[in-house]
């Protein structure tokens, strides 16, 4: 495919990185975290409980949604989120140390040989230091001219996608117009951070029915990240 871009910014988890760890339960390394997070505080949740109260509200209204989980229970917003910040990271580099979280397959090769076509750059949710971990972990800082994961505090969580706010950094930082850029991402919460940013977008895989919860569409549709290599 003819295109003008000069830079790919590839989102990390479930786009290169396959984040659903060993367990039966996707991302069971995560809740066992928030798990020992609430332990410190003698509160106890079932999986379901955690998605209700906890993860919907994080996820739809951020910060507020974090500081209404924390009235729910009667903890200081700010101390548990670090805790829970500290712990999760904690488990989640553990895991890539220990196998349970890989790269998604063919990711490596893609990424190489983008790399010898366009500047690459991580734009991700997870957390700075975990982003770090990773690229170092499995050998892909070579490839990358620039990383961005999220920071950890509080405030932090209104810099998530769909917000452009690492997108339009990495253009700033790269000196890019928003025509050179593309972003390859597997959520439509990244999509629509593309929308914002004005600039293109891949979405690997079809889910029709969590596309539709957003307003933004790809521009381009693949099944798999090694479908990149055909289409860039």
């Amino acid at each position: 495919m003819d295109n003008t871009y000069q830079v790919v910014l590839l989102d990390m988890d479930g786009t290169f990185l396959d984040s659903r760890g060993k367990g039966e339960i996707p991302t069971e390394w995560a809740y066992e975290a928030f798990k020992k997070s609430l332990k410190h505080y003698r509160i106890t949740l079932t999986i379901k409980e955690i998605n209700n109260f906890f993860l919907a509200p994080l996820r739809s209204e951020g910060a507020e949604g974090v500081r209404n989980f924390c009235d729910r229970f009667g903890l200081d917003s700010e101390e548990f989120w670090a805790r829970r910040e500290k712990d999760v990271i904690e488990a989640k580099i553990e895991a890539m140390r220990s196998g349970g979280i890989k790269l998604c397959e063919g990711s490596e090769e893609i990424i190489k040989y983008l790399s010898e076509k366009f500047y690459l750059a991580v734009v991700s949710d997870s957390q700075q230091v975990c982003v770090d971990y990773a690229l170092e972990h499995f050998n892909l800082k070579p490839y990358f001219t620039i990383w961005y994961g999220r920071k950890s505090d509080l405030k932090s969580l209104a810099t998530r996608k769909p917000s452009p706010f690492y997108i339009n950094r990495v253009l700033h930082e790269l000196k890019l117009r928003m025509d050179d850029a593309i972003l390859v991402d597997d959520s439509p919460v990244g999509i629509l951070a593309a929308k914002n940013a004005g600039i293109d977008s891949v979405l690997i895989g079809h889910n029709t029915k969590e596309r539709a919860k957003y307003d933004g569409e790809p521009t381009f549709l693949v099944k798999n990240i090694s479908e990149l290599g055909r289409m860039l």
